[in-house]
């Protein structure tokens, strides 16, 4: 803490010796009292402007405001305190990341998190299309319920009969609430060929129940691709991953040699993923057209747009349900608004914002909600979802039943119905 000295220059005066000293030593002592002055300042200036903060013989943060200064060794002396006087052992390394989980956990943003080592490693694991789990996509409601979002095609958490809206309440008999998305997700996840035991609130009814589900290896492939009925293509999108563009692409080009007369793309129970690869696609089937627009909280706009050298001239439909989340909903708004595609199914899942994911380069990371994005007409469907053109109900467990075809889908061959091809 800086200190300030009172000088009382009279009452020095007073005790100097006769004039003629008195005047020549006067200016030695002013001059004196400037130095003195000019070096306490300057000293307080560069002390006030430079407060180190160690983390043991590691100075971790250099703070040039005192308010942050102040924050952070207080920070510190806490850590210290539990550290010396808690009754067990604690790491160091785990109050340091409990403290940085629990600045990003205070935004009160579901998805606006803190990743330490084991939690990022996971997160990439998962956006590189494998990993060990469930296979199915959670996410944290308002209300602070880990939902699902969708079970993932072919998945043990979609053979377990999980659609999205339930919801999870205890893993293997342990209460997760209070826990972040990261550490259910973690929780879930283990070693291929073990089990975990959730309990899951139905959406359909409400009853509780307790699902024992095996882990497996998950590989997701991002697109499946086949010809209904001799002249209709039907792509199934999976996920908006780094790989799902080039998959895309070679599935689209290769119904397009088969002189399909119509396409329906199916993002039904897709969870998201990366703007930018949705963006890439949509340019592939849109005229010349804003694809989608975010804004952050300052109001700045960024658009993204399509031009017409890439676009297919078929008619389209899209299939959506409440599974459909994010990226998916950047999908099907953009051809909903465009009137490129006939939108087709229930109401999707309503997640309209944009997260960033930051690497640390120490092996953590973060995100952080940036921005909400809104479709070419300048809808945001946050918290709403994408209305279908032609709504029609369907169970979504039918998706994954036993004997499932396109042929006794109601939704396809509705919106097969909609491309009026002859």
């Amino acid at each position: 803490m800086n200190k300030n000295y009172d000088i009382d220059l009279n009452e020095d005066i007073d005790k100097l010796p006769p004039k003629k000293v008195k005047d020549k030593n006067m200016k030695w002592y002013v001059l004196i009292v400037v130095v003195l002055l000019v070096v306490s300042n300057a000293a307080t200036f560069l002390f006030s402007n430079m407060i180190s903060i160690a983390v043991g013989s590691k100075v971790i943060v250099q703070a040039k405001d005192a308010h942050d200064a102040a924050f952070l060794s207080k920070m510190l002396y806490l850590k210290d305190e539990i550290q010396t006087n808690y009754y067990k052992d604690v790491k160091e390394k785990d109050l340091l990341d409990g403290a940085l989980e629990g600045m990003f956990d205070a935004v009160g943003d579901p998805y606006t998190s803190y990743f330490d080592e084991a939690q990022f490693a996971s997160y990439l694991e998962q956006v590189e299309g494998t990993y060990v789990g469930i296979g199915v996509v959670v996410t944290m409601s308002e209300d602070k319920r880990v939902t699902v979002v969708s079970p993932i095609d072919g998945s043990p958490g979609k053979k377990a009969g999980l659609v999205s809206g339930d919801i999870i309440l205890k893993i293997d008999d342990k209460e997760i609430e209070g826990k972040t998305l990261e550490q259910v997700v973690a929780m879930i996840k283990g070693d291929a060929g073990t089990s975990v035991i959730l309990t899951v609130q139905k959406k359909s009814n409400n009853e509780v129940i307790n699902k024992t589900i095996i882990r497996e290896e998950i590989v997701v492939k991002s697109i499946q691709s086949e010809v209904y009925n001799g002249n209709i293509g039907v792509i199934t999108i999976n996920q908006f991953e780094s790989n799902t563009y080039d998959e895309f692409i070679t599935a689209l080009d290769g119904l397009l040699a088969q002189n399909v007369k119509g396409i329906v793309f199916d993002v039904r129970g897709n969870p998201g993923g990366m703007m930018d690869i949705v963006v890439k696609m949509l340019d592939r089937l849109m005229g010349k057209s804003i694809i989608v627009y975010t804004q952050d909280k300052n109001g700045n706009k960024e658009y993204e747009n399509s031009d017409e050298a890439n676009k297919i001239d078929l008619p389209m439909a899209v299939l959506i349900n409440s599974g459909s989340a994010s990226a998916s909903e950047i999908f099907a708004g953009a051809l909903q608004d465009t009137k490129e595609a006939t939108i087709v199914g229930t109401t999707s899942f309503g997640k309209g914002i944009v997260q960033r994911m930051t690497d640390m380069n120490d092996g953590t990371g973060y995100k952080i909600t940036v921005s909400e994005y809104f479709t070419p007409n300048g809808r945001n469907i946050h918290g709403k979802g994408i209305v279908p053109d032609v709504v029609v109900p369907m169970e979504e467990e039918a998706l994954s039943a036993e004997g499932y075809s396109l042929a006794a889908d109601p939704q396809f061959l509705k919106a097969v119905e909609t491309l009026n091809i002859k």
